[in-house]
């Protein structure tokens, strides 16, 4: 039996909940090392460390819900469920990661840090992947599906934008000099006020989905995968390339995410409220509105090259931008953010290629297999991740850096450029050229 076409309101009701989803991540990226180190004093290497085994267990979460959710689906405990349910979790623990309940020791601020990060990531997964599994599951169509997709990554931008600039609107509203104490409030109250919006966003998504997800219930459980297929995949030539991209391409943004606030105050001499109240918010808006240019660029020449392009031009830049900036001016920094900005809005072709990966798989085999490619997928990038955090520790330890100063030696700071700028950019070159390696197959 054909589903009947899907209504109208089911397109923002599934991807809303990307809107607090990514808030959050955005926040974790740029203000979480930030505010153990700098603001509560934890030492960066135990500040990378918890961040790599939390995001380590991240990636292996991945694995186990993936399976999980096949057996709760197969008992008819639907995608929406797991992912409400996923979503308190995350909210609650996202409170709690900003709030520790006590600063006087490093190894309580270790503690806390590792656990309450390992529950939010737990969170994202059970919401993430319910969320990734439902775009095949509320329709068969491709086009269906593309606009399920493309309604996720709208909100994950406006999310994108509200996580980066919240705790800068709370700093503006404030008169006086920024102290460490105002910072904590900052990230403690944009942390309530990014749960309540998981929450809320969450429960639009599982009351908007609930009845189109009933109604294709009995055609939508699939088997799990057994080990041949997983083999299988990693054997996938164009789908390692584009793996080995992602994981090469996750560590250099996570390098450039933990290390932004540091390289724009200590190397740049600018103030946290230029940084999140006009860089971060001119990059967004780039991302935004070159979205269309790559879209209309990847219909004339397929995927791959503008794909490649993007990410390799990105890595160009930032070597060649980043070590050459000029302290105390703000519009060298926005005319680069508005740069790497369109550029970054070439990302989507990468998870659109893997879709077109699945789709030929699907053709060759039979079966469908999205939670087997996402769920390897997204592993593979938390695990780079957690790589990038404990390097990150290590790196500020060598150099020395004290969090504490509002400057720091020259020496130091080639440090933070070379880390912020050169490592990361050559690691979005080394990433465009995977990409151009990939020979993804154009769907028809």
């Amino acid at each position: 039996m054909i589903p009947a076409p899907i209504k109208t309101y089911i397109y923002p009701a599934y991807g809303v909940v990307s809107l607090g989803k990514v808030a959050v991540e955005v926040m974790l990226q740029l203000y979480l090392f930030d505010f153990y180190t700098r603001i509560l004093g934890l030492d960066p290497l135990l500040a990378g460390l918890a961040f790599g085994v939390a995001i380590f267990w991240d990636a292996l979460s991945d694995l186990i819900v993936s399976a999980g959710l096949f057996k709760a689906r197969s008992r008819g405990i639907a995608y929406s469920t797991t992912l409400w349910w996923g979503a308190m979790l995350l909210a609650a623990t996202t409170v709690l990661l900003f709030s520790p309940f006590r600063e006087d020791s490093a190894a309580y601020l270790f503690g806390h840090l590792l656990v309450a990060y390992v529950l939010v990531n737990t969170g994202m997964t059970l919401l993430d992947l319910p969320q990734s599994s439902l775009s095949a599951e509320l329709s068969r169509k491709a086009i269906e599906r593309n606009k399920l997709l493309a309604s996720r990554m709208g909100f994950g931008i406006l999310g994108l934008a509200v996580g980066s600039a919240l705790p800068g609107i709370y700093l503006a509203a404030l008169d006086g000099d920024v102290s460490n104490a105002l910072l904590a409030d900052s990230r403690q109250v944009s942390a309530w006020y990014l749960a309540a919006l998981v929450v809320i966003t969450a429960s639009l998504t599982t009351l908007g989905v609930r009845g189109r997800e009933r109604s294709t219930e009995p055609e939508a459980v699939a088997e799990m995968p057994n080990w041949t297929e997983v083999k299988g995949l990693f054997k996938d030539g164009p789908f390692m390339h584009l793996l080995s991209a992602g994981a090469i391409a996750a560590v250099g943004r996570t390098v450039n995410a933990a290390l932004a606030l540091m390289y724009y105050r200590f190397v740049l001499e600018l103030s946290e409220a230029q940084v999140t109240q006009a860089i971060f918010p001119v990059f967004t808006l780039s991302i935004v509105l070159s979205i269309p240019l790559w879209i209309a660029l990847s219909k004339r020449y397929g995927k791959r090259m503008p794909a490649y392009i993007s990410v390799g031009g990105l890595g160009l830049m930032g070597i060649i931008a980043y070590p050459i900036l000029p302290a105390g001016l703000l519009w060298p920094p926005l005319l680069v953010s508005t740069i790497g900005g369109i550029l970054c809005g070439a990302v989507f072709l990468v998870d659109s290629m893997i879709t077109d990966l699945i789709d030929a798989d699907e053709f060759a085999t039979g079966k469908r297999k999205e939670s087997l490619y996402f769920a390897v997928w997204k592993s593979a990038l938390k695990v780079a991740r957690a790589v990038a955090f404990v390097t990150i520790g290590l790196g500020l330890q060598a150099m020395g850096l004290d969090l504490s100063q509002d400057t720091v030696p020259e020496s130091v700071q080639w440090g933070i450029i070379f880390l912020f700028g050169i490592f990361v950019g050559l690691c979005f070159v080394l990433a465009g050229w995977q990409i151009y390696r990939a020979k993804i197959p154009e769907p028809s």
